[in-house]
């Protein structure tokens, strides 16, 4: 989609589309924009702290950096939260501790069968201290969307209902 998207929108060059894995990939900037989406938070702290400087590195002066971060009170509010799509089940979680949220799928009946993604989640007042030493702070949040207890989606809502939110970082 991002490709198509490019092709559209930018006929001369000037948006390119990467794919790779964050914390290998070789590239070049400086970069106006970097975008990060739905993956912000895999691994511990130490692990997104290596990522900041990397995107630090990549951006050009006046550039930024959009990240999806996902909110600790979303996700412990809507633990044990359970939806279903056609044949395959779908749980909410959330690690207190950690402050991790656990997202798992299985195919119906088969819950032994569970793939769980956990995503580290950060208010903004974590973020901005997660961001000392990176080279970036952070310019803006923009409240994401929530889905609410019947499984529908609303694509804004205020911050302390959001699922996540999109930091605007800069240099």
């Amino acid at each position: 989609h991002a490709r198509e998207l490019a092709a559209r929108v930018s006929g001369d060059g000037s948006m390119t589309v990467v794919e790779g894995d964050f914390y290998t990939v070789a590239l070049t900037g400086p970069f106006d924009v970097v975008a990060y989406w739905d993956g912000f938070g895999v691994g511990a702290d130490a692990d997104q702290r290596i990522l900041l400087r990397r995107i630090a590195g990549w951006l050009a002066e006046d550039g930024c950096a959009l990240l999806d971060v996902y909110t600790p009170w979303y996700w412990a509010a809507h633990e044990g939260s359970e939806m279903r799509f056609a044949d395959v089940r779908r749980r909410y979680g959330f690690d207190a501790e950690g402050v991790r949220m656990l997202d798992s799928w299985w195919p119906e009946g088969r819950e032994a069968e569970a793939v769980t993604q956990s995503l580290r989640c950060y208010g903004p007042a974590d973020l901005r201290l997660l961001l000392k030493g990176t080279g970036l702070s952070l310019a803006d949040i923009v409240a994401g969307g929530a889905l609410d207890g019947e499984g529908r989606w609303h694509a804004s809502v205020p911050l302390a209902e959001a699922m996540s939110y999109r930091a605007v970082l800069v240099r």
